[in-house]
């Protein structure tokens, strides 16, 4: 079956979700080929859009309010950047607005404030003049039909309304109080239809390191994107140099050590050429960047904010775009970056050493500290977790994760990022005062830095992190608790059918399942925590758990 085309509109009852079926039918089109996703607000549309492959209807101009801007200038922005949205249709739409308010508001002179979409509120500003609505009993809100919609909740009481069309009145159940308010009889948008084919055009890439832990997983995404890999490496078994690695491919990705990198790179550099394009993927950039500037290529710096064997989708990569001006090269860089699905940060290579001081290395070397605190103190480990908060839990459990890890990588991030030791220093200092502040039992003192760091957060910030943290603590109860058991099986086992397989045998006996989540542990080992209506020592959960694991295959194993 084909895939549906993606149509972004800004939100229901628009003027722009008007206008998609206009699009649909002038691209000769059916609807049952389209699928049309309301985004909310401009901003998300337009994100969404560089996501691609996708189409998006969006204003651009107004006969009373002019240029969209909010649009029209992030269109520019996000094409400077490379993305190539292409304008592949255009329709000018009377736009006819209404004043809607809930049942129990029966004149527009009862009203004491009226929200929409900017562009709206400009396009009927003389009839809200006559109404008494003044610019400071005006709301602005992302889109007329989310307008239409808060104002449908409101009590019987609260006189506020909203300016957007009929169809929003019928959907969200509003009275009409007032049709075609905008300043002329004649008003006009254009809308434009585009699309975002967000093609990776086949390239050779060459991977400078494709048999370490981020080779490999690169030479698997690029394969997948049809491009063709060639590689160097140190260990296993490879047929090319790094310098033929460079001579023939298009694009040269650097996935080595962070203390190896800017070596290697300046060692190459003499082979380069200007429709090339360089990228690394180490997490510090300014050594690694200041390098790859030395040759002749196009540049630009990567860093994955997570281990290799996590799956790209959803997760965070920082990009430093220091040298790209070959405009193919900056479409196949954003057309790249969005098929890997993850969230993208544009830096520069100073701006992101100087945060990594913070996200990554403060949290690291304070793990470190911990344990090492723990280590040096002699504290059993197995003790202090019988004595454990959940507050202890979860930082237990960073620690461990840290250790867990090559060191080797740690300790190069530590040392050959610039920002790091200005931190620690700054990190001695706090503890010293901390330090002599419990020493004079100044309580106040004490306190006085809680203040003043929860101001500098912020009350939002704060109040969303204690969220996620009682999030986390009820994710950590029900791993652990007395109604879920963990599933443990191997990469050959995780075919399609497994969990429903798995499901049929709790259903079998009557066992409700509460919750079920997944999650790979390294290459081979995956997981799934399962939880249900009964503790896991009943008769009917063990035997239940007892089958799944005497399958022959696939094989399964109960970890608790």
């Amino acid at each position: 079956m084909a895939m549906k085309r993606h149509i972004l509109v800004l939100d229901a009852f628009t003027n722009g979700h008007e206008a998609a079926p206009k699009f649909i039918r002038k691209m000769g089109w059916t609807r049952r080929e389209c699928k049309i996703i309301f985004c909310g607000s401009h901003g998300l549309l337009l994100t969404k859009l560089t996501q691609g492959p996708a189409y998006a209807v969006v204003p651009v101009h107004n006969s009373i309010a002019g240029e969209v801007t909010e649009v029209t200038r992030r269109l520019e922005t996000l094409r400077q950047v490379g993305y190539d949205f292409k304008v592949v249709c255009e329709i000018d739409s009377q736009i006819n607005h209404c004043l809607l308010a809930p049942p129990h508001v029966t004149s527009a002179t009862q009203l004491t404030r009226v929200m929409s979409h900017e562009k709206a509120i400009q396009q009927c500003g003389v009839f809200l003049d006559r109404i008494g609505i003044t610019p400071d009993r005006q709301s602005r809100k992302d889109s007329t039909g989310n307008a239409a919609k808060i104002v449908s909740k409101f009590p019987v009481g609260v006189m506020i309304g909203a300016i957007a069309s009929k169809g929003a009145a019928r959907a969200y159940g509003l009275n009409i109080l007032a049709e075609g308010i905008q300043d002329t009889k004649r008003n006009i948008t254009t809308f434009q239809l585009l699309e975002n084919q967000a093609e990776v055009k086949s390239v050779t890439v060459g991977i400078i390191g494709i048999n370490g832990r981020f080779g490999k997983v690169l030479k698997t995404f690029f394969e997948q994107l049809g491009c063709a890999v060639i590689g160097s490496d140190k260990k296993g078994e490879v047929s090319l140099s790094n310098v033929q690695v460079v001579k023939r491919a298009d694009v040269v990705i650097f996935s080595i050590p962070i203390r190896q990198t800017p070596g290697v790179i300046k060692s190459l550099m003499r082979y380069t050429r200007e429709d090339q394009l360089l990228m690394d993927v180490t997490s510090v950039k300014q050594p690694a960047i200041k390098a790859m500037l030395k040759g002749k290529a196009q540049v630009v710096g990567l860093h994955p904010m997570f281990a290799p064997k996590v799956p790209f989708e959803g997760q965070t990569i920082v990009v430093c775009p220091v040298r790209v001006g070959l405009p193919h090269w900056k479409t196949w860089v954003v057309n790249m970056l969005a098929a890997t699905g993850t969230k993208i940060k544009w830096s520069s290579p100073d701006e992101h050493d100087a945060y990594m001081a913070t996200v990554q290395a403060s949290p690291q070397s304070a793990n470190l500290i911990n344990a090492l605190l723990i280590t040096e103190m002699g504290v059993s480990t197995a003790e202090s977790l019988s004595f454990t908060s959940p507050f202890y839990h979860l930082m237990f459990a960073t620690m461990g994760r840290l250790l867990h890890q090559d060191p080797n990588l740690y300790a190069e991030i530590f040392i050959e990022n610039p920002m790091i030791l200005p931190m620690i220093k700054r990190r001695i200092k706090i503890e010293r005062r901390i330090f002599q502040l419990i020493r004079r039992k100044d309580e106040a003192g004490l306190v006085q830095l809680f203040k003043m760091a929860r101001d500098h957060f912020g009350s939002n910030v704060v109040k969303e992190a204690d969220a996620l943290f009682l999030r986390l603590i009820a994710v950590t109860k029900t791993l652990y608790g007395q109604n879920t058991s963990i599933l443990e099986f191997t990469k050959a086992s995780n075919r399609p059918g497994l969990l429903e397989k798995i499901v049929r045998v709790f259903r079998r006996r009557g066992i409700n399942l509460t919750g079920i989540s997944y999650v790979q542990l390294d290459e081979n080992h995956h997981q799934f925590t399962i939880s249900f209506d009964q503790l896991r020592r009943s008769a009917a959960v063990h035997h239940a758990l007892e089958e799944i694991e005497n399958w022959q295959e696939p094989h399964v194993k109960v970890i608790a």
